[in-house]
């Protein structure tokens, strides 16, 4: 399925009005983007999502999911239904970017309020960011490995600090220029990435076994599927609307929903696959990619791959960082941080440089941070993505009051108490329902366990992921209830507000679901980034 170039860059990209050139820095941040700004088509969906996810790390994923012991086939076959389900979560959450016209973090201030909704949004910040730092310490461990092998005697710091930089250096460039540019990048990126999985597949084939290990148990399943979703969609949920809110309103649901979907999980199920049956048939690449994922599976790769290896790695990582870095810039807008979109592309980065370079340079080792992280993160945005889908099904015939969103004496107040304290809640049982290896971490959770669960099949099933996601979605159904957004409508305050600028109109309003559009709003430019 071929779309065309146009479709790739122009399906969110914003409008080129007076000859702006495509390759221009982005100014808007968090303003309403109006119909006449709105083009492309879901197709154009397909780039954004699959580039990050054609990555060689998800071999070594695979292996991970391997270690939970239910076999080859219980373990792909789980491994898939966590993605493609998670993926199909970040689908409908792009709903509210493309009925909506604003980021993500925008959108859901209508669950938790005005101000309420920093809690989600520092969250979401520090999610976003922790897998940037994931991305820049992947690569570098990669260039370490590569460079032993090309010459034992080398020291690798300096190539890995190079490594390092250019991750960082490389996703920031591009961060800064925006979602236009992003979309473009990432459809080269993932024409590239498509041929170079395919000759390291190839080449590793010989390494595969489908001798069956392990005995199947629901436990273990439901730990890979807990384990893929966390792993991948949970990672972009609360973020999708940022890279849809340029479609026009009138593009097909389904679409935007089935292209997120399949660019999303098409390739990571494939990958898994791999790295299960590797693992199987390498066990010591298993054990090895504990330590150091990406240079575990260059073991049985020749000389003459190892430089485009380590390219492909490279870019892979600098694709996932750069979609990471543009959501977390607006999503440190959204917590009221009074910066151009761009500068808080380079505050992301500079964190990135500290927390990464620790983890790079300093752990003793990878895996058990890791799973800690992805647990501890998991949970809340697990309950997070619940209370958004549901307070969006529930708004799909009164809309939102787009001045509301702006303003927290407008319809949505400055705190929704049913929604922070769904998350809350369910954060807080999630939490005790999981376990991680890290022992910082670990003693801090599982805490709903009794030690024999804890340490059985049980814990490391990922239950707390299921129930954050289920209990804050019942809770915030259950006690929120909405009212048409034309009856409650938001007054602009005057004298001096502690809200975004600039304000539309208040009697201005978008549905996040009908597909008949209401009344455009003019176009908001960031002033400080104008």
């Amino acid at each position: 399925m071929k779309a065309k170039p146009a479709d790739a860059s122009s399906a969110v990209r914003p409008s080129d009005h007076g000859g702006h050139s495509a390759w221009e820095i982005e100014r808007r941040g968090l303003e309403w983007v109006a119909d006449a700004d709105r083009r492309g088509t879901p197709r154009g969906l397909f780039w954004p999502w699959a580039a990050p996810n054609i990555n060689v790390i998800i071999v070594a994923f695979g292996m991970y999911a391997a270690a939970f012991g239910v076999g080859w086939l219980s373990a792909t076959i789980a491994a898939a239904i966590g993605t493609v389900l998670s993926f199909v979560l970040v689908g409908l959450a792009s709903l509210a970017g493309q009925q909506g016209g604003v980021p993500t973090m925008v959108t859901s201030r209508a669950a938790f309020g005005h101000h309420g909704n920093k809690v989600p949004a520092v969250l979401s910040y520090l999610v976003l960011v922790g897998w940037e730092t994931v991305g820049a310490v992947l690569s570098t461990l990669a260039a370490k490995t590569v460079v032993l092998r090309l010459n034992p005697g080398i020291d690798p710091k300096p190539i890995m600090v190079v490594t390092f930089l250019t991750v960082i250096v490389g996703s920031t460039l591009v961060g800064v220029y925006g979602l236009h540019v992003i979309l473009r990048v990432q459809k080269w990126l993932t024409i590239v990435f498509t041929a170079l999985t395919g000759v390291y597949l190839v080449l590793t084939m010989p390494r595969i076994s489908f001798s069956v290990a392990g005995h199947f148990s629901w436990a273990g399943f439901a730990g890979v599927v807990g384990f893929a979703a966390a792993l991948f969609g949970l990672g972009w949920v609360n973020c999708a609307a940022d890279y849809s809110r340029y479609l026009p309103r009138t593009a097909s649901r389904r679409g935007v929903v089935g292209w997120t979907t399949f660019g999303g999980s098409a390739a990571p199920v494939l990958l898994l696959m791999f790295g299960i049956l590797l693992a199987a048939g390498d066990p010591a690449i298993a054990e090895e990619a504990v330590t150091d994922p990406v240079g575990a599976l260059t073991a049985h790769l020749p000389t003459w791959f190892l430089i485009p290896y380590l390219t492909f790695a490279v870019l892979s990582f600098v694709s996932s960082s750069i979609m990471d870095l543009y959501s977390s810039g607006l999503v440190l807008l959204a917590i009221g941080v009074r910066l151009p979109r761009r500068a808080t592309v380079l505050i992301d980065a500079g964190l990135v440089a500290l927390g990464g370079g620790y983890v790079a340079f300093a752990a003793p080792t990878f895996f058990a941070p890791f799973q800690a992280f992805l647990s501890v993160v998991g949970v809340p945005v697990a309950a997070w993505t619940g209370i958004f889908l549901v307070d969006l099904w529930q708004r799909r015939r009164h809309g939102y009051d787009q001045a509301a969103l702006y303003d927290s004496a407008g319809a949505y107040g400055r705190i929704n108490k049913v929604g922070v304290g769904s998350l809350i809640a369910a954060t807080a049982v999630g939490l005790g329902l999981v376990t991680s290896q890290d022992p910082h971490i670990g003693p801090l959770l599982g805490y709903l366990f009794t030690q024999a669960a804890r340490n059985g099949s049980l814990g490391t099933s990922n239950l707390g992921l299921f129930v954050a996601l289920g209990l804050a979605a019942l809770t915030y159904a259950l006690a929120h209830r909405v009212t048409d957004p034309g009856r409650n409508r938001s007054r602009l305050a005057t004298g001096p507000r502690d809200d975004d600028r600039p304000q539309p109109t208040p009697s201005q309003h978008n549905s996040p679901l009908p597909s008949t559009a209401r009344v455009p709003v003019h176009e908001q430019r960031e002033s400080a980034g104008a």
